[in-house]
């Protein structure tokens, strides 16, 4: 069984752990930018969310875009980037920016391939989030004030295990894998 055959069952089961472990295999078959080209594809699904959520976020579309357009990054994020994102995802989305432009700098080819899969396991994440939370405000507070508590660590159970959360979940590894097929078919 292929690592890509491998991803597709691993997302069926939703087993986190063992797509990213796959992911990083695949990309590290990958020309650089090709995986990159598959990291930007979840990114831009949160894009239009944090926009919405922080009219004042055009530093994220503008850092996107250079990434996408001169396979460059920032140095550093801009201080608007610095601060706490309480919309539900834009953490995690912030998180995938960051870890996308910590795989584009200079001298991170050690963990280059692991910032790309951990920018995608957190665009992932943020449209999940957004998705769930988004309509359930009390739920999300209470996750965010009292992490560690035994309300806040139910309500997450019920986040990972809600239907729709699992089917957009199954759904966007495999769009992760289709677009990984698509870039290796481009290559022949």
């Amino acid at each position: 069984m292929s690592a890509l055959q491998e991803l597709r069952g691993a997302a069926e089961l939703r087993d986190p752990e063992r797509c990213q472990f796959l992911l990083k295999a695949l990309f590290m078959e990958m020309d650089f930018y090709h995986a990159l080209a598959v990291v930007v594809e979840q990114v831009r699904a949160y894009l239009p969310t944090f926009e919405a959520a922080y009219p004042d976020g055009r530093f994220a579309r503008q850092i996107l875009r250079q990434m996408v357009n001169t396979g460059t990054a920032p140095a550093r994020l801009p201080p608007e980037a610095q601060r706490d994102f309480d919309y539900p995802g834009a953490a995690n989305y912030m998180k995938a920016l960051a870890d996308m432009a910590r795989a584009l700098q200079p001298g991170a080819l050690p963990g280059r391939i692991g910032y790309l899969v951990s920018a995608t396991a957190n665009a992932i994440m943020a449209v999940l989030v957004e998705q769930y939370y988004g309509r359930r405000s009390e739920a999300w507070a209470i996750v965010r004030s009292q992490p560690a508590s035994s309300p806040a660590q139910q309500i997450a159970y019920q986040f990972w295990t809600d239907e729709e959360v699992a089917l957009l979940d199954t759904d966007a590894w495999l769009q992760v894998a289709e677009t990984i097929e698509a870039q290796q078919s481009n290559r022949l």
